[in-house]
């Protein structure tokens, strides 16, 4: 590990922290509370949602680039600044319509930048022990998956939802210059000097056939969970799990991602991320089966387990397949476009499961449907990066 390592690593893992204020299992906690100031239903929220992520996922191509050619922390002060307006523009929102520049910001910076500059930063500055390294920096996607959503439902009751948003916002600026001290004078990275990596452009990548093999793999972990999680009341009410159990069972999501985390690390290093991608998402699968035929209460916490499972290995693959196909070189513009075509699921996933629901599909047969692809997809797909290029000629 370089010198500065332990404290990228505490970066990272910052970072991943505090990106919990953007992504969908807290976002979807005031769903209900929007539902009912707004007087929205399921499908209407659904769309504001969606729109909001889906132009994040276009903003990105442009913003997350600029990674690669502006100094970090000058990148880092402007992410997080902006994520907190983004906190504060939901905590004024004084009609739905105003949710959507405030949603907008949050899942450009929490669900994007915040992420992006963990991911990018350390699949550049390690090489030897990579997997290690990413699992570790991003212990703190499931540190917030556990706490968050237990801490918000108990302040529900007690505080207004626009006080939690403000609270947010606060704790944002407060971490700033924590971030910006953690990732002072860097040195530059050391470009792998591998043969079989050429540091591939965006345009190469875009002309390489397995890029787009791969994708519906790739796509299907945040596409199920940001579904499920977005319409997590959904879910309570389609099953015998309330909506407070929901909650406490992010504790075993958290847990067994940090587990599917660290286990997809070591074997990240051991046989890399290429030979892994045809077996990650088996858990969510199973996961997914459960929900549909669940009879029992604890099984929420084994649903929760299997889908944690693979949400760990899939953010710890996710940050090594594309340096290990493409090199670091142009890694970060890679990873900006990869993530805004991740957005695109992520957006389509809220609203059509909405629709699907408003047409009187519960989500335990949406379930059905999800567990049969997310087993299938891989076996078919997860093996085209071992193969070469089109054409055989070097990316």
């Amino acid at each position: 590990m370089p010198d500065f390592g332990i404290r990228l690593l505490g970066f990272g893992l910052l970072a991943t922290l505090f990106s919990g204020f953007g992504q969908t299992f807290f976002i979807g906690l005031f769903g209900g509370a929007w539902r009912d100031e707004f007087g929205l239903d399921y499908a209407q929220l659904g769309l504001i949602y969606s729109c909001a992520t889906l132009v994040s996922g276009l903003l990105i191509v442009k913003v997350g680039r600029w990674l690669d050619d502006v100094p970090l922390p000058r990148y880092t002060a402007f992410a997080v600044l902006t994520f907190a307006a983004g906190c504060a523009l939901v905590a004024l929102a004084p009609t739905a319509l105003w949710l959507i520049p405030g949603i907008l910001l949050l899942r450009l910076c929490g669900q994007g930048l915040m992420g992006h500059i963990a991911v990018t930063t350390i699949a550049r500055y390690f090489q030897a022990g990579r997997g290690r390294a990413l699992a570790l920096a991003q212990l703190g996607f499931p540190l917030s998956e556990a706490l968050l959503p237990m801490l918000v439902v108990a302040a529900l009751g007690v505080v207004a939802w626009r006080q939690l948003w403000w609270l947010a916002a606060v704790a944002l600026l407060l971490l700033i210059p924590l971030l910006l001290r953690l990732c002072r004078e860097l040195p530059a990275p050391i470009l792998n000097d591998s043969p079989d990596i050429s540091h591939a452009s965006r345009q190469q990548v875009l002309r390489d056939w397995r890029f787009y093999a791969i994708l519906p793999v790739t796509l299907t972990t945040p596409f199920v969970i940001t579904g499920l999680f977005f319409h997590q009341t959904a879910v309570a009410e389609a099953t015998d799990w309330t909506l407070p159990l929901l909650a406490s069972a992010f504790t075993a999501y958290a847990l067994f991602q940090v587990s599917g985390g660290l286990l997809a690390g070591f074997l990240t290093d051991r046989y890399t991320a290429r030979r892994l991608m045809r077996f990650y998402l088996v858990p969510m699968g199973l996961g997914c089966l459960l929900l549909w035929q669940q009879s029992a209460t604890w099984e929420v916490f084994a649903y929760m387990g299997l889908l944690g499972l693979s949400a760990g290995a899939h953010g710890t693959l996710g940050g090594a397949l594309w340096a290990e196909l493409y090199g670091t070189r142009h890694i970060g513009a890679i990873r900006a476009m990869l993530h805004a075509v991740m957005v695109v699921s992520t957006a389509i996933s809220p609203v059509l499961f909405g629709a699907l629901m408003d047409a009187g599909i519960d989500m335990r047969s949406i379930a059905l449907v999800l567990g049969g692809y997310t087993l299938l997809v891989p076996l078919l797909l997860g093996g085209s990066v071992l193969r070469p290029p089109s054409g055989a000629q070097t990316v």
